[in-house]
């Protein structure tokens, strides 16, 4: 049975009842505190929310993810570093082109 959370990510094409069950059973690396916790505690919720069944520690380059000459506060740069970390942690789990992750080391 789908939890009634994720029912919106179900009814996407792209993830389906097995691609929530593959976040389920998924870890997404986007925990760690460093020189970007806020980009980390951003990246945690947005994989939380998403329905990863774990979460381990993980690098986010915010320098890749949220160039300065795109974003130049601070704090906007780790948000928008955190949601692509989680972003990409998403679509590798999923298998979706593209999923490898930037700024994030191999």
């Amino acid at each position: 049975m789908i939890d009634p959370r994720y029912l919106r990510q179900v009814l996407l094409a792209e993830i389906g009842p097995e691609g929530q069950a593959r976040l389920g059973a998924a870890t997404a690396r986007v925990l760690g505190e460093g020189a970007a916790p806020l980009a980390h505690e951003v990246a945690a919720r947005y994989a939380r929310g998403a329905g990863f069944g774990a979460l381990a520690e993980g690098a986010i380059d915010v320098d890749a993810l949220a160039p300065a000459d795109l974003v130049r506060a601070p704090a906007a740069r780790a948000v928008l570093a955190g949601a692509r970390a989680a972003l990409a942690e998403l679509r590798a789990a999923l298998g979706l082109h593209g999923a490898a992750a930037e700024g994030r080391p191999s």
